[in-house]
């Protein structure tokens, strides 16, 4: 089992129904219905989100309950902010990423990072393996340090939109997302919320919503 700590917009806000009008699109012109569901498989079992702290199974002696009191803690000392978003290319991928200032967003990354790394089992040998190849020094050490690569200086805040795609497929993607993405009002960056994939493969669920600077929303 693994938990994650994810930003996921509020139900009902215009980032959450964008997502929803995704994920649920089952066709685009010049994407056939097969290559479209792979383009968008794993956007969906994640979720409509973005990682403040990454996918990680929880040490031999800690709990849930330990986990959930940690992100309290954080959401408790931490406020809430606007953040504008783009469409944008990501590492071979679509994504919405910031359209302005990024300080408080990665502020907040850090802190989910540093604090929740007490409660991670350690990176096994078999996961180092996996993921080993092709990361650099930098991201070597922050695998070793807290799990994952791409946290602190190499942290990029980003709402995954599809799988990396042909350029011919990226054009259509590009031109349906685009318009869209345009009308988008800033994101409310106003909650943590606790995800997990309670078994290998399987689809991440939200567990909890906890506001930033409050505590669990109802």
């Amino acid at each position: 089992m693994r938990y994650a700590v994810y930003f996921c917009p509020a139900a009902g806000s215009e980032l959450e129904l964008f997502g929803q009008e995704w994920l649920t699109t089952a066709s685009l012109p010049g994407i056939d219905a097969a290559r479209l569901h792979a383009l968008l498989a794993d956007v969906r079992r994640y979720g409509w989100h973005a990682t403040l702290s990454a996918p990680f199974e929880l040490a031999d002696e800690a709990g849930y309950d330990d986990l959930r009191e940690h992100v309290l803690e954080i959401a408790r000392a931490s406020s809430a902010f606007e953040l504008p978003l783009k469409l944008e290319p990501l590492s071979g991928f679509l994504a919405l990423r910031p359209a302005a200032d990024e300080s408080a967003i990665n502020a907040l990354a850090e802190r989910c990072v540093r604090h929740l790394n007490l409660l991670r089992a350690p990176l096994s040998d078999a996961a180092w393996q996996r993921r080993v190849n092709g990361l650099d020094e930098t991201e070597r050490r922050l695998f070793r340090q807290f799990g994952y690569p791409y946290v602190l200086e190499r942290y990029r805040f980003h709402i995954t939109l599809t799988a990396p795609a042909t350029p011919q497929e990226e054009h259509v993607l590009c031109t349906w997302l685009s318009s869209k993405a345009a009308t988008l009002p800033p994101a409310q960056i106003d909650a943590l919320t606790l995800c997990r994939e309670s078994a290998p493969g399987s689809n991440f669920e939200q567990l909890e919503r906890i506001a930033l600077g409050k505590g669990p929303v109802a």
